[in-house]
């Protein structure tokens, strides 16, 4: 299944938009004026955490891995598995503010797929790691492959994923949403990393990287 929203509010934030523009309402009919003010701030809020806009996917590079999710890149590091196999491990914050639709890194076919429900704790929460709504994705296989990890924060949403396993996927196309959490993103060794610490990312159109 694939992610066919291009209205340009995600549907999946409508019930949100919905709840936050009835506030308002209410705030208003009972003259409440300064929670009146402050549910408009929500509900604008919400109708920017919701955006949907359409993305121009540049012409990169045979090879080349774009962004899955908007936010900024909070650390870069080289691990290694129990194996022993080095990879390199690149960590996006997205907050409130940030497009929440997620997009695939390159094109190729969906082999994994991992979904836990949870909490949506603080980061600065001890729990939050193991405890936090996660989705795992594996696109591609072998050498060429990305495993990203979406792991919720404080969000009224949860994480939406509209992908399957064996899905045939393009770089840049839509797959899901999440508002406010961390992406991390799992690139092989044999990769080269095009961005660095601090830097702002935006999904579908960024340049992460490519395959060697």
């Amino acid at each position: 299944m694939s992610y066919n929203d291009t209205f340009i509010i995600a549907k999946d934030g409508f019930k949100c938009i919905a709840a936050a523009a009835a506030l308002m309402l209410f705030f208003m009919a009972v003259d409440a004026d300064l929670l009146s003010f402050l549910s408009g701030l929500l509900l604008l809020a919400a109708i920017w955490a919701f955006r949907n806009p359409e993305r121009t996917i540049p012409h990169f590079q045979e090879d080349s891995i774009v962004s899955v999710a908007d936010g900024v890149i909070k650390s870069i590091e080289t691990i290694e598995d129990e194996k022993g196999e080095s990879s390199y491990k690149i960590v996006i914050k997205s907050g409130l503010l940030d497009t929440s639709v997620l997009r695939v890194p390159f094109s190729c076919n969906v082999s994994g797929i991992e979904f836990l429900y949870g909490a949506r704790l603080n980061t600065l929460t001890p729990l939050s790691d193991s405890l936090n709504e996660q989705c795992r994705i594996v696109f591609g296989k072998g050498k060429k492959q990305v495993r990203v990890l979406h792991k919720l924060q404080l969000s009224s949403v949860g994480i939406k994923n509209y992908l399957s396993e064996q899905n045939s996927v393009v770089q840049g196309m839509r797959y899901g949403l999440m508002v406010n959490g961390k992406t991390t993103l799992i690139l092989p060794v044999n990769s080269r990393v095009a961005v660095k610490v601090g830097e702002k990312v935006r999904a579908g159109e960024t340049l992460i990287g490519f395959f060697s």
